[in-house]
């Protein structure tokens, strides 16, 4: 059967035939355009369930903070109740092929034959209203790596709430995170901004106001628009993002954040156990403007203290062995995402007894700013006065020469070819009361051939060697699974 003949055959609706399209996926020759007419058709799919169910759909991208504000919108949303009816990706399902998975709550199928054809079947079942999804709202994470993502995803999930986070820092000099995919940092804002011209009539745009990127898209909706940020003018404005902190026996221990903020002329405070990074006060503020936009009783936000999920290498507080604190932001890593966390652990109120160390390894999809991007990292570093800065990977000496040209003695640089050679030297080094920081980006998946040739990214492996629970490494890190172990 031909490939035009098996699509067709897809789109009539009759799913039996994806039978041959799952065994033939095993033929390499094939897998990519057998790969694309599966995503197609659940896309179909998705677009058809969702227009018959009309859910409200809440819709967020952004080169930082998505996850982050996802979870924030859940806890507002009481996501977790079933009463609720609201669905949220469980992993980070933001593509063609994971919002699927998050409308017809499936997981990833990967290589399985059965799990490929559970999917198929849900997808087909919702589309034809066998089985509906009976979700009153969604909340979808939707990413672009490459221009046109998001006008493929909004064109399956047309937003009712469009929320934009952040695409560039407070500083324009710091290049966001894919980068690299784009012809020029407009490029790549054009993409960012196909989720405000997609928000349907009488929906509403929640905007970083203090992201003059962000902040400008403003122009392109005549739909309601709801801002978030410090800025004086925003609707929901954040007054103070604050670490909170215990007394431990070697010092100050940070516990969490406290983040106030004002809307409507209301004062709201709330406290986060377990997290360190002051972008989680513009998640929270992002979910607040959700809550406004669906007329929600504000007082919602105060679900986030007991509900929030802080996610595995992202902003997490850790206890590290011999009484020391690691801040995990291993997850991924971005020039605006990696210098937020520097300043915060340089604001953290500690005793002068207690030393501040930087783990920073490889920031990928940077294009030509890579080396002046790490370049940056090593000057931040110096000019935060970090006690100890340990740099990782291909790009490690740029970050050292950074924080060399202002002011950082050698004897406070450490550089190391790969990730697992920071991990004796961070044990040596490290006292009790200490904090330590690690961040750097995903770096290929082991699928991907060329994954060995890539140094300094992964370093939840770090976390794991120096946390105080190794134990409980599969709960609390990221990429445990065992085809990223394999390849340790």
């Amino acid at each position: 059967m031909s490939g035009f003949c098996l699509e067709a055959s897809l789109l009539r609706g009759f799913p039996f035939s994806a039978l041959a399209i799952h065994v033939r996926l095993f033929y390499y020759e094939k897998a990519m355009s057998l790969q694309t007419m599966l995503y197609e058709y659940l896309g179909r799919c998705t677009a058809r369930a969702l227009r018959q169910e009309h859910p409200v759909v809440i819709a967020i991208t952004g080169t930082v903070g998505k996850s982050t504000t996802r979870n924030a919108i859940a806890a507002i949303l009481n996501a977790d109740d079933p009463a609720a009816r609201v669905r949220v990706p469980t992993k980070n399902y933001n593509n063609e092929l994971g919002l699927p998975l998050t409308v017809f709550d499936r997981p990833a199928p990967g290589r399985s034959i059965a799990l490929w054809l559970k999917l198929i079947f849900s997808a087909q079942f919702a589309a034809w209203g066998w089985r509906p999804t009976g979700i009153r709202t969604f909340v979808l994470e939707m990413g672009a790596d490459k221009p046109g993502d998001l006008a493929y995803l909004t064109r399956i999930a047309p937003p009712s709430v469009s929320v934009v986070t952040a695409i560039s820092s407070s500083e324009m000099t710091l290049t966001p995170v894919h980068r690299a995919n784009y012809p020029s940092l407009q490029a790549l804002i054009d993409e960012k901004s196909t989720l405000v011209r997609a928000v349907q009539s009488g929906g509403t745009v929640v905007l970083n106001a203090d992201d003059p990127q962000v902040f400008s898209m403003r122009h392109l909706t005549r739909e309601h628009v709801v801002t978030f940020g410090e800025s004086d003018g925003a609707d929901v404005r954040i007054l103070s993002v604050s670490p909170v902190m215990a007394e431990g026996p070697y010092g100050k221990v940070p516990q969490g954040i406290s983040i106030s903020l004002e809307c409507l002329n209301r004062p709201y405070t709330v406290m986060i156990p377990d997290v360190f990074s002051h972008t989680v006060g513009s998640s929270v503020a992002a979910a607040l403007a959700v809550a406004v936009a669906l007329d929600m009783d504000l007082t919602a936000v105060q679900r986030i203290h007991s509900l929030f999920k802080s996610l595995p290498g992202r902003a997490r507080i850790l206890p590290g062995s011999n009484h020391t604190v690691l801040f995990d932001g291993t997850y991924n890593a971005s020039p605006p995402a990696v210098v937020s966390s520097i300043r915060d652990i340089a604001a953290l109120p500690l005793l002068s007894t207690q030393r501040r160390a930087v783990c920073v390894g490889e920031m990928r999809e940077l294009g030509d700013e890579a080396q002046a991007m790490h370049w940056r990292i090593g000057e931040e570093a110096a000019k935060s006065h970090i006690d100890f800065l340990v740099a990782c990977g291909t790009m490690a000496r740029f970050v050292a020469d950074g924080a060399r040209a202002h002011g950082m003695s050698d004897d406070h640089i450490h550089v190391c070819v790969d990730t697992p050679d920071a991990i004796p030297v961070l044990r040596d080094w490290m006292q009790p009361g200490d904090v330590i920081f690690c961040k750097a980006s995903e770096g290929p998946s082991p699928s991907n051939p060329h994954w060995r040739t890539v140094t300094g990214v992964r370093m939840e492996r770090i976390i794991k060697a120096l946390m105080a629970e190794p134990q409980r490494a599969a709960e609390l890190l990221p990429r445990q699974e065992a085809r990223w172990l394999s390849i340790e």
